[in-house]
């Protein structure tokens, strides 16, 4: 329901009222209605209201019983355009119109809210206003009485002022010393006027009244100076004080007193004076001079020093009671040391006297074992001469003995070694080259919904543990991430209840996991991959460690990469902490394109260069990391590919540092829902 704002120009009949729209800025323009709404009309002339479901009527037809009660006479008399020098007496046109019911538009409204006015010159001074408001001259332009006025930017009168007739309005208090003004506690919706007015065209809220001293500052600066000279007359009489006439004397002290009037005063201009710097010098002066002041200074005085006496002795006994006890336990630690260095010395001397017994038998057992083997070696060196003498005399009687005709020899058959042949073998599949793979990897984001860092991320680490991709379309990714690094060499893995173990897994012919092994094992110079779907389907935790720690000490080949999913539907089993340490998941940031990435041959294996280490390090000797940690990411950051800044997928390796961390310490990760918080 559209809301406008209306002012009330004139009242011309009982219930009719002439209204003018109010904008921003426009004292007498906008669009110009009359109503007979009998709320409207009783508000009187120049009251403003907010209206809502504004409903064009027919017009109204003069009767001859309407009796017109105009704002102004309807003859306007010469004084009326001599007033309009100031533009606070505008005269709109409507008042030197023949103002009856039927000339303009009829309209009602379903709503209509009286707002409050206020007033707030914008061209004068306010010393210029308080002045006039103080004297009863200030006019404000509007017959209906204000509810607010401004007297300093952000204080506001809502009280303490009469309006008097002609506009004119009167300070109640005749001083500004202490006046109650209150500021706006909210922004309330207005609409200011070029004649002052304000109209609050939602509800002002106003804090509670404050005295403020109104008064210019060259008023508060001579108040002060006069009490400060005061305040330094009243220090000492005059010398020749004793000779004065004692009506005299009597006047004298009487211009030292202070009257009520000027008490108030003096509380009013109390802030200003505790900012200057005489009364340093003035107040301890007059105040001393006062014997009760000087007793209460000295009882106060002794009540502090016995209070801070009290204080330092109890300080002093605590800190005895605890150095005291810091002593006695030191002393017990200082007697069980010498016990135990007297056991020591006791174990240092029978260790001693112990290492010397041994060393003497073991020198007398070296000799005597080499006395053996120097005996048991001239006794073998003894036989084999008698044996060597024994083999002369036979040879040299087999050379003195006729040797016989040798019998014919037949011819040995010579077998024809037949040639094999060479079995042909496949042609090996070349390697991608760096271009082809930087291809991959961006369509793999693609298509898999992943950015490129997270992608690098699994080419680096999918050979030490398993990076698990999250989400409803998590298996898609998962295979088309394994088909992208191996082809059609790639193995696809569905888990489910009935596979527990790796033997399982193995013997499933339509997954090839066992096809991959193989042929991994035959070219350990490329990348094999194997894309383990929905592992919480089963009970993966009675094979997947299996996989990673004889992956590690090469039983399954190092250059097997595991890829997995995780889904959020489904019959689906919890993982344990043990096993959710080898997981490295990746949420897709945004969704996945249709198609995947194509496969243009297998990708290398990454070798660990350590110039890529040591700049990985320097990375992340900022990211408060422990040693391990930063050891471990380090290595990982160091296997992305090579034409990749190591500064962009370094935040993907520290959110896996926190998942690391959550899951050793047991707290909650958002990635629970898709491992451990299977319920829902």
């Amino acid at each position: 329901m559209s809301k406008r704002v209306y002012r009330v120009r004139q009242v011309v009949a009982h219930d009719v009222a002439i209204i003018v729209e109010v904008k921003d800025g426009e004292a007498h323009s906008g669009k110009i209605r009359e109503t007979r709404d009998s709320r409207i009309a009783l508000g009187g002339t120049d009251s403003f209201w907010l209206v809502g479901g504004e409903k064009k009527e027919p017009n109204l037809v003069v009767q001859k019983d309407f009796v017109s009660v105009p704002a102004f006479a309807a003859g306007i008399s010469p004084m009326a355009s001599r007033i309009r020098a100031s533009s606070a007496f505008d005269l709109p046109k409507i008042v030197n119109d023949n103002v009856t019911p039927g000339k303009f538009d009829a309209v009602s409204f379903a709503a209509a809210t009286r707002l409050n006015v206020g007033y707030s010159p914008q061209g004068g001074g306010s010393d210029e206003l308080l002045s006039s408001l103080s004297q009863g001259t200030l006019h404000i332009p509007i017959e209906a009485p204000v509810s607010a006025i401004e007297v300093r930017p952000g204080h506001w009168l809502t009280a303490g002022f009469d309006a008097l007739p002609a506009g004119r309005y009167r300070l109640r208090q005749q001083s500004l010393r202490s006046v109650a003004t209150s500021s706006l506690e909210n922004r309330p919706d207005t609409i200011r006027l070029t004649n002052g007015l304000v109209v609050f065209v939602s509800q002002p809220k106003w804090s509670e009244p404050r005295n403020t001293d109104l008064r210019s500052e060259e008023e508060i600066l001579q108040s002060v100076e006069r009490w400060i000279s005061r305040s330094k007359a009243a220090l000492s009489l005059p010398g020749d004080a004793g000779s004065l006439e004692p009506a005299e004397l009597l006047r004298l002290l009487s211009d030292r007193a202070i009257s009520e009037e000027e008490k108030a005063d003096l509380a009013s201009i109390a802030g200003h004076l505790s900012k200057r710097s005489e009364l340093a010098d003035i107040l301890p002066e007059i105040l001393g001079r006062d014997p009760a002041f000087r007793d209460r200074l000295a009882g106060f005085e002794e009540s502090e020093k016995a209070r801070l006496r009290t204080e330092l002795e109890e300080r002093l006994r605590r800190e005895t009671e605890v150095e005291s006890a810091r002593l006695a336990a030191l002393r017990i630690e200082v007697a069980d040391a010498e016990t135990k260095l007297a056991t020591f010395s006791h174990r240092e001397a029978l260790l001693r006297s112990e290492t010397e017994k041994h060393e003497e038998t073991l020198r007398s057992k070296i000799a005597s074992a080499a006395e053996g083997i120097r005996s048991e070696s001239s006794r073998e060196t003894a036989a084999i001469r008698i044996e060597v003498a024994r083999l002369r005399d036979d040879m040299t009687q087999i050379a003195t003995a006729v040797p016989a005709a040798p019998a014919p020899v037949a011819p040995v058959p010579v077998v024809a070694e037949q040639a094999e042949q060479a079995i042909p073998t496949a042609p090996q599949r070349p390697l991608a080259s760096e271009e082809q793979r930087q291809k991959t990897l961006n369509d793999l984001a693609v298509a898999t919904g992943l950015t490129p860092s997270e992608v690098a991320a699994i080419v680096a680490t999918a050979t030490d543990v398993v990076p698990v991709v999250l989400g409803p379309d998590s298996a898609a990714a998962a295979v088309d991430i394994a088909t992208a690094f191996a082809g059609d060499d790639a193995a696809i893995v569905f888990c489910d209840p009935t596979k527990i173990s790796l033997t399982d897994l193995l013997n499933d012919d339509h997954s090839g996991l066992r096809a991959a092994i193989d042929k991994a094992k035959e070219r350990p110079d490329a990348l094999f991959a194997a894309a383990l779907c929905s592992i919480t389907s089963g009970p993966c935790e009675y094979w997947l460690p299996q996989m990673i720690e004889m992956r590690r000490v090469g039983r399954l080949p190092r250059n097997l990469a595991l890829v997995a999913s995780a889904g959020v539907d489904g019959l689906r089993v919890p993982i344990p902490d043990s096993t959710l340490r080898h997981l490295f998941p990746l949420k897709p940031s945004k969704a996945p394109r249709p198609g995947s990435a194509k496969f243009e041959g297998l990708w290398p294996m990454t070798n660990l260069d350590q110039e890529r280490v040591r700049e990985a390090v320097g990375i992340l000797v900022d990211r408060n990391l422990e040693g391990s940690a930063m050891q471990t990411v380090a290595r990982a950051l160091a296997r992305t590919p090579s034409w990749m800044q190591l500064t962009e997928p370094v935040l993907v390796f520290l959110r896996q540092t926190k998942w690391l961390a959550a899951t050793a310490a047991g707290h909650e990760h958002e990635y629970d829902e898709y491992f451990i918080n299977l319920e829902g």
